[in-house]
């Protein structure tokens, strides 16, 4: 009897030690993983981390389009200035996402107020988009007819994939 309960005790306890053991927290909120808001595998975008990915990006394009030095320094010099461009239009929407928070949570929050935030949000959005076709533009301006085809077939093709990651990421 005792052997009974001593083995159920430790088989429990085995138990609920690797469930705590797997437990991993969802989401990302504030005071959820590194105390900065952001979780274990979501950073802020600092201009370290931009740098590294624009150098990157620029490789693999230098690499695939054949760049040169020339089409290289103007395309970084492109990335930068479109990058500080959004950065101050993303500290506004953090300032507007930081006072409606508060609001939304007590439930003070009315339709009207709620709306507005709703289209300025939507607005937001259709101007990175149209920023984006100005930067490919911009990008396309710089390469010669040949890259433009590469570029315009390498979008086409690997845009598809990972629900169009991939142009995203190269920058075209």
């Amino acid at each position: 009897m005792k052997k009974r309960i001593i083995i159920s005790t430790v088989l429990i306890g085995a138990l609920m030690t690797g469930g705590i053991a797997m437990a991993k927290s969802y989401g990302s909120w504030p005071g959820n993983g590194n105390g900065n808001g952001y979780s274990n595998n979501q950073e802020m975008m600092t201009k370290g981390k931009h740098q590294q990915q624009m150098q990157n990006r620029l490789e693999r394009m230098s690499v695939i389009l054949d760049l040169s030095d020339n089409q290289e320094e103007q395309i970084e010099a492109l990335f930068n200035k479109h990058w500080q461009d959004r950065q101050a239009v993303r500290d506004e929407m953090r300032v507007g996402r930081e006072g409606r928070r508060p609001a939304m949570r007590s439930g003070d929050l009315d339709e009207t107020t709620l709306r507005s935030n709703l289209a300025e949000r939507a607005e937001f959005k259709a101007d990175r988009i149209v920023e984006r076709e100005q930067l490919k533009k911009e990008v396309y301006a710089i390469l010669s007819p040949e890259q433009q085809e590469k570029a315009e077939t390498i979008w086409e093709t690997r845009g598809k994939g990972q629900n169009g990651r991939y142009a995203k990421r190269f920058g075209i």
